[in-house]
């Protein structure tokens, strides 16, 4: 699914709510916006989209195991992003998954909303492409935790790399809203853990 993609399937589930972080200031932190339109207007933005409440606290995607149609094993970067983010923790769960991309671009900030933690969930990141063909299914943002050693200057733009990674990393279990902007309501603890595990998380690039 594609950035644009993710964002309408968001909205449409939602009303809108997405993971997010704020640009301003040296040590951006993650967000949850109600609003989508304002994520909408950045390209560069990230599109990590939290899941319909009911749905988090009723049923793990991972738990589901994989089915037949989880594409090709073991999974390119085509397979993957032809999946939805639900989809991707029940094919994948939190196995080691390695495959080529071409990097697109830098994260630049995750919208606006309330604050998350961990602070990496949201930035920094990078866009992802399909080395080919050319008009691939689309984009795939992924993150990495600095302490692992990772920078953006691992992913140098129009390069095709090799990225090693997983979903629902453990960290993930942590994710919690920090803070609340005045007139805006955050998702539910569960929601908020449920799209982190849902974040691809690169341990290696080369």
């Amino acid at each position: 699914m594609t950035y644009p993609e993710r964002l309408a399937f968001a909205g449409l589930l939602l009303g809108v709510v997405l993971i997010g972080c704020s640009s301003a200031g040296s040590s951006p932190t993650p967000s949850i916006s109600t609003t989508a339109s304002a994520a909408a207007d950045q390209a560069t933005s990230a599109p990590a989209s939290v899941p319909p409440t009911a749905a988090a606290s009723a049923s793990d995607p991972a738990s589901a195991g994989p089915s037949s149609d989880c594409g090709s094993r073991p999974p390119d970067l085509a397979t993957i992003v032809g999946l939805d983010p639900s989809a991707r923790l029940a094919c994948f769960g939190g196995s080691t998954i390695t495959f080529e991309a071409t990097v697109s671009k830098a994260i630049s900030d995750c919208g606006i909303g309330p604050r998350i933690e961990p602070a990496w969930f949201c930035l920094p990141g990078v866009f992802v492409d399909v080395p080919a063909p050319a008009d691939g299914p689309g984009p795939l943002d992924v993150y990495w935790d600095p302490a692992s050693g990772i920078t953006p200057a691992s992913f140098p733009t129009d390069r095709t790399v090799r990225i090693t990674g997983h979903f629902d990393d453990p960290a993930a279990a942590t994710c919690h809203v920090t803070s609340v902007p005045a007139g805006q309501s955050p998702a539910t603890p569960d929601a908020v853990v449920l799209a982190c595990r849902e974040t691809f998380v690169v341990t290696g690039v080369k």
